[in-house]
């Protein structure tokens, strides 16, 4: 017998969110749901409203249809795909200035590195 569609979903959303490298306290705290909110979803046992839904998949930074494909990406992720998935999940918690400032230090960071970067020979 295939599993519910609520058992699917809340298996997609588990799966992302691991691929994210996120826990459920991190998406619950993005989403603005208590924890067991999310463990409730990922089990299956709890239907989430749409609303619910998009701030999931926004806070996933997927598409809503995206939660619907069980197909969706199956095969993981690229490590600077991942990567950039962990540093857009961080910032989304961040106040605009605080992401102000990371932007201006790690554009300077990176500028110093490509104007003193030596290959090795």
């Amino acid at each position: 017998m295939p599993e519910s569609v609520e058992k699917q979903i809340g298996i997609q959303i588990a799966r992302i969110r691991k691929e994210h490298e996120i826990t459920q306290e991190q998406l619950a705290e993005l989403v603005d749901v208590a924890p067991e909110t999310i463990s409730r979803i990922e089990r299956g046992t709890s239907i989430p409203s749409l609303k619910t839904l998009e701030k999931i998949s926004a806070a996933l930074h997927i598409s809503l249809k995206d939660l619907f494909d069980f197909k969706y990406r199956q095969k993981p992720l690229p490590a600077i795909e991942k990567e950039s998935m962990k540093l857009l999940t961080f910032l989304k918690a961040k106040k605009a200035d605080d992401i102000k400032m990371s932007h201006r230090i790690l554009k300077s960071i990176f500028e110093q590195i490509e104007k003193n970067y030596q290959p090795k020979r």
